[in-house]
Order: structure tokens, then C-alpha cells, then sequence
């Protein structure tokens, strides 16, 4: 599909401009000011238009929306929105290459809201370590298991509406005090059991 939309093997060819392909084939150096477009008519419903766009030549787009490479812009949380309006956001490269690499695992592990392969915490755990926890991964909520691990009994869950207004001073406190009970439920579920559930919160933050 890329390989076709840029090679521009269309039947329609303009009265008063050029394709999209006769403009960038020809290879010159192009900005905002180079672009006129005009309305015009047509013979088609909006609902009959295709926003697919190519990126490269093996990928494309749904809509053609792509976010700067900037660190001021793109890192992993606007990657995640851009993404799903069916755009990419592109991470900008201002960094080392582990930090690079750890955003693009943040984008890689969120999928559609839901976290398959979750990180757990134990009801004994500090809010420090959720503190520490939460700025290495980026989640905005963490399951509390019996073991600490993916498969252990659910104890509860902790999202930043629990620990959003709790200060410095209860740095110690462990999570069995600030958690959301959710009561005996396990985190081995099968995923069709809560895909479409998205107020269930056991997988989905």
C-alpha cells in the first residue's frame, strides 16, 4: 500500500495542478510556502475519502498525522495518543540511546488501554516504590498481587487518584493502606474476559 500511494499509480490527473507524485518526484526543496490549495468540487462524500498516507515504503498511515521528533513534543505518551487517532509520533533522538529505547518500550508495552504482560507490586511495598516504580514505566496505576508478580491473587490496585494528594511524609507507607480493593480476583484472567469491560480496572490501567 506505501509502495503504491507513493509511486502515485492513479488514474486521476489534475486539469489545474499537479499529482502528488509529479510534486515530490521532482525532487526539489519544498516548504509551507511552496503550497496553494484551493476548494473545488467534487464528485464523492466526505465518507467516500481515504486519509491512508504513506510514511515509508512499507508503512502507512490511517490518517496523516505525524508528531515532531522534538524533545519538547514527542516522547512516549504523545507517541501512545498519536497512535491511536491512527497517526505515529516519531521520538525525537535529544537523548541517550537507553532513554530513547525505554520510550519506545512504553509506546511497544500499551496497547489499545490494555497492558498485557502488567507490572505488579506486593501489598508491602512503599508509595516510595511506587513512586520509583511509576517514573521507570510510566503506568498511571499498578496492580497489588500476594507475590508481587503477574498470576498472583489481586489485592487491589493503586492509581494516581490514590497517591496524587499524599505527600512526602507518607514516602513509607506501604501500599496495602492507599490501595483501591478489588477483593480476590486473579490477574490470570483470560483477556476476553475483560476486553470491553473498560470501567473494570484489573487490566486495563
Amino acid at each position: 500500500m506505501a509502495e503504491y500511494l507513493i509511486s502515485g499509480e492513479t488514474t486521476y490527473i489534475p486539469d489545474d495542478g499537479m499529482t502528488a507524485s509529479a510534486l515530490f518526484n521532482a525532487h526539489e526543496g519544498l516548504t509551507y510556502n511552496d503550497f496553494l490549495l484551493l476548494p473545488g468540487y467534487i464528485s464523492f462524500t466526505a465518507a467516500e475519502v481515504d486519509l491512508t498516507s504513506a510514511l515509508t515504503r512499507r508503512i502507512t498511515l490511517k490518517a496523516p498525522f505525524v508528531s515532531s521528533p522534538m524533545d519538547t513534543i514527542t516522547e512516549s505518551n504523545m507517541a501512545i495518543a498519536m497512535a491511536l487517532t491512527g497517526g505515529v509520533g516519531i521520538i525525537h533522538h535529544n537523548s541517550s540511546i537507553d532513554v530513547q529505547t525505554e520510550e519506545v518500550r512504553k509506546v511497544k508495552k500499551y496497547k489499545q488501554g490494555f497492558i498485557i504482560d502488567p507490572v505488579c507490586m506486593k501489598p508491602e511495598n512503599t508509595l516510595y516504590d511506587l513512586r520509583v516504580m511509576k517514573k521507570t514505566h510510566g503506568f498511571s496505576g499498578i496492580p497489588i498481587t500476594d507475590t508481587g508478580k503477574l498470576g498472583g491473587i489481586l489485592q487491589g490496585i493503586v492509581t494516581s487518584r490514590d497517591v496524587d494528594f499524599l505527600g512526602d511524609e507518607s514516602l513509607t507507607r506501604p501500599l496495602s493502606e492507599v490501595r483501591g480493593r478489588r477483593g480476590d480476583e486473579s490477574l490470570t484472567r483470560p483477556l476476553s474476559e475483560v476486553r470491553g469491560r473498560r470501567g473494570d480496572e484489573s487490566l486495563t490501567r
